[in-house]
């Protein structure tokens, strides 16, 4: 029968590499220097720890040192000051040059059982060993910088932590406790519905931040009492500037076929409001659009349904100077003013609302709708196949008059007009479109701070609009300029310039 041979006094194989934590009080560190240990300088306690370890007869690959002097217990008071330590042993799978555990507490003075193997939660491998002494998968832990982890044999820790930052972070997010109770959890949401009424934190705020998320997801139903109500206030002094003339809604029409360039378009105005003025956007739905709506300045319909809603609802809600309520689903919506009403669809005013319903059971012209709208706009690509762009002005125009054909029917009926494209500039690119939008908006919205300078790029304006939010603090306003004054980038035809029809 043959016996095993014995790795060690215990029986067992030295381990690969062992780790160990102590206070810095001299009384935990038996024949050592008092003064060393009260310094708690870790590069000097981990240089001694190496002498006393390679005069035992042992062989370091690596050793590594931290301090922990802002670690908390769990009721919150401090921790007393710590060192943690791994020690990586000689390489191979022999005996030779390495120590048992207990050899190791005796040489350092520790007692016994201070100095242990791998835990076997935190598995074999010394990568894990190496992660606490930053508490890198420890996130309710306070998080050490690398930079205060001392390398006094093996690779750099620096190193080390940059080779496995990743797989670390990885299993934090796994790691990661709810240790706050419910009771600060409905403390931290009193909070929260506070700054939502104060106009501090608003649902893109909450949803962008962890732990604004995390509070809004213990406390959502009063988070959302406090979002509806405050956009219900923000509403009604909407409401109230838009009757008392401080400004009017500005409405934009953009049609063409698809993929012309009609939502490319209205998707940039209305980028460039947000980032310029920090307007959110509402995108309503292509039937039943307003269900949604919260206030916001600017309001979208890409490719709406012709019952997108009520023929009177749509009059309200496309009236530059009136504010009125509006039919939803659910629960109808009270006095609306969005600042910029943006439209994309495929057929011109006329031949939308000729089939919204309701508008055949009135006496209402056509001109009731077109009339509201303040810019009217084609998109067709060109020969390279840029989009191209020709915006009218609505007004009074010569009377004409419009075929509309009725599915189902033979004969089409005719209707007659007297609003259309007054003023018209044709062929204008992307960004010239997208400024002669800008100008009416800063023009009928003159409270809102919309400054156009004209020597600038629509990208660098847009940087500076966002940095004069709070980044930007040398930007000079200029003055407006209409692009229907002499000097536009295209040409303009003033009177009626044919829409009769022409576009159905």
């Amino acid at each position: 029968m043959t016996t095993r041979k014995a790795s060690g006094p215990s029986g067992h194989k030295p381990p690969r590499y062992v780790t160990f934590t102590q206070q810095l009080k001299p009384e935990f560190w038996l024949g050592w220097d008092v003064a060393l240990i009260l310094a708690g300088d870790p590069r000097r306690i981990g240089e001694e720890v190496l002498r006393r370890y390679e005069t035992a007869g042992g062989v370091a690959q690596g050793l590594w040192i931290i301090k922990h002097d802002r670690d908390v217990l769990a009721d919150g008071s401090s921790k007393d000051d710590h060192v943690h330590v791994v020690l990586q042993q000689s390489a191979g799978p022999n005996v030779s040059g390495k120590l048992q555990c207990l050899a190791m507490d005796q040489i350092f003075g520790f007692g016994s059982k201070s100095v242990v193997r791998a835990a076997p939660g935190r598995g074999i491998h010394i990568e894990n060993a190496l992660s606490y002494l930053i508490h890198a998968k420890d996130p309710d832990k306070y998080q050490y910088d690398p930079s205060e982890v001392v390398t006094i044999r093996g690779t750099d820790y620096l190193e080390i932590e940059s080779e496995n930052r990743r797989a670390w972070a990885r299993r934090a997010v796994m790691a990661r406790k709810a240790t706050v109770p419910m009771r600060e959890w409905n403390e931290l949401g009193d909070a929260l519905v506070q700054k939502v009424l104060d106009g501090e934190v608003d649902e893109v705020d909450i949803l962008r931040d962890k732990t604004l998320m995390d509070i809004y997801t213990r406390n959502e139903s009063k988070v959302n009492l406090a979002l509806k109500n405050r956009a219900r206030r923000e509403m009604l002094f909407e409401v109230d500037k838009l009757r008392a003339g401080i400004f009017q809604k500005t409405i934009v029409w953009a049609m063409g076929a698809s993929d012309q360039g009609k939502t490319y378009l209205v998707e940039s105005i209305a980028a460039e409001l947000a980032a310029r003025l920090g307007w959110p956007v509402f995108r309503a739905t292509a039937k039943n659009g307003p269900d949604d709506y919260a206030g916001e300045p600017i309001f979208m319909m890409n490719e709406p349904s012709t019952k997108v809603m009520e023929w009177a609802d749509f009059l309200t809600l496309l009236d530059p100077r009136q504010a009125g309520p509006i039919s939803a689903r659910f629960y109808n919506k009270p006095d609306a003013a969005p600042r910029v009403i943006l439209i994309a669809v495929a057929v011109d005013p006329v031949e939308f609302g000729f089939f919204i319903p309701g508008k055949r059971s009135t006496s209402d012209s056509l001109d009731q709708l077109i009339r509201r709208i303040t810019l009217l706009i084609e998109a067709q690509k060109d020969d390279t196949g840029d989009p191209r762009y020709s915006i009218g002005q609505v007004g009074n125009v010569t009377p004409y008059m419009r075929t509309v054909t009725v599915p189902g029917q033979q004969v089409a009926e005719r209707v007659s007009l007297t609003y259309g494209r007054a003023e018209t500039a044709y062929a204008l690119s992307r960004d010239d479109a997208l400024e002669t939008v800008l100008f009416h908006v800063a023009e009928r919205s003159p409270d809102a701070g919309l400054v156009i300078d004209e020597t600038a790029s629509i990208a660098t304006r847009r940087h500076l609009h966002l940095v004069e939010r709070g980044i930007v603090h040398d930007f000079v306003p200029q003055l407006i300029a209409s692009p229907w004054e002499n000097g536009s980038p295209a040409a303009i035809t003033r009177g009626d310039d044919g829409f009769d029809g022409s576009a159905a």
